[in-house]
């Protein structure tokens, strides 16, 4: 008896290749939509995390956002998601980067508001970074995305206090606050040097655990 020949399979193949292709497709561009809201969230703050912007700091149709996200929220939560691993990831490849040597408080504080805030900090860093990670602690929907990222964006600032020289700082978590409060107070002054000023802040603390 004659075994049959196994059927054709190369319609399914083409047809299994061409379902794949368009997954990965898709996949790719949901990916970049992400990125781009992360990026534009970071840069210019909640508010610049539309269907429209994204869609278009991406490359892609406006159809497309309202495609993979199709709620406000939903595109929001992604970008506030996908921020957070950025930010929480370049925090801790900035502190790794540091040399390890004795700082002065003063240079001890600037770099951590430079790895809290990473992967940029400048004077805007309130209006742009700061605001809208408080607008989505006051969010229950998204809250639980900013504590997820806490424990990383801390063991950052452990490395570089470890790095400078403040090996006996036990309570980073209580230094985190202080790195955004001294941010918020810092720019009610009027002359704009949020920066030096919020540094001079936090090194008055560190100058305590000397």
């Amino acid at each position: 008896m004659t075994t049959p020949e196994p059927p054709d399979e190369t319609p399914t193949r083409a047809l299994d290749g061409a379902r794949t292709t368009v997954q990965d497709r898709s996949t790719q561009r949901q990916r970049a939509m992400v990125d781009a809201a992360a990026r534009l969230l970071i840069e210019h703050g909640l508010g610049a995390v539309t269907h429209r912007q994204v869609a278009r700091a991406a490359g892609l149709p406006q159809g497309s956002a309202s495609y993979y996200f199709p709620t406000s929220a939903s595109l929001v939560a992604a970008a506030v998601e996908a921020a957070e691993d950025l930010r929480a990831t370049a925090a801790q490849e900035h502190a790794d980067g540091l040399p390890r040597r004795a700082r002065s408080s003063a240079a001890t504080a600037r770099e951590l508001i430079a790895t809290l805030y990473a992967p940029h900090v400048d004077d805007t860093v309130v209006d742009a970074r700061l605001d809208p990670m408080i607008t989505a602690m006051r969010d229950p929907a998204l809250r639980p995305i900013m504590r997820a990222s806490r424990p990383r964006l801390l063991a950052a600032l452990r490395t570089v206090l470890d790095a400078s020289g403040y090996d006996d700082v036990e309570d980073v978590d209580l230094l985190g606050h202080v790195v955004d409060a001294a941010l918020v107070g810092a720019a009610a002054e009027e002359d704009g040097r949020v920066l030096d000023h919020a540094t001079a802040t936090v090194a008055r603390l560190l100058d305590r655990w000397r």
